[in-house]
């Protein structure tokens, strides 16, 4: 709802969705969810524009720390548009991104990642089917 209005007043939004499978009663089913949730991106001059996005309908608040405005840098979103593409829809969580696997997990059939993100190293569990080897490594086919 929050990008609907923030669109809606021409400040540029930016909110990336993936396809999850979850539990339905019947089964499982496949969903659309914000890959962020609660939060979005969007690109304005926060002196001029500051009381219409902080009071826009669906926003809680403009993410600060002790006072500081957040910034993401545009080459991020930029990154991130890159990979999710600009419908802002992917196949799934970190879809196209690289990433160094630096633990097996094999009861459960998971992998453990590094991955540069948002700036800086993150670490994160995925299943192992849903990754690809790198194109020039010595095991892709």
């Amino acid at each position: 709802m929050a990008a609907a209005h923030l669109r809606a007043l021409e400040i540029e939004v930016f909110n990336p969705q993936l396809r999850v499978r979850r539990a339905a009663r019947g089964g499982t089913s496949w969903r659309t969810e914000p890959l962020f949730p609660n939060y979005l991106f969007a690109r304005f001059e926060l002196p001029i524009r500051f009381r219409r996005v902080r009071y826009a309908m669906g926003v809680s608040d403009l993410v600060n720390f002790g006072g500081v405005w957040a910034v993401i840098p545009d080459r991020e979103i930029d990154e991130l548009k890159t990979t999710w593409g600009e419908a802002e829809l992917t196949g799934g969580l970190f879809h196209g991104m690289s990433a160094v696997v630096i633990c097996l997990l094999p009861a459960r059939q998971r992998v453990k990642v590094l991955m540069d993100f948002l700036g800086g190293l993150k670490e994160t569990e995925v299943e192992v089917s849903s990754l690809l080897p790198a194109p020039n490594h010595p095991l892709a086919l």
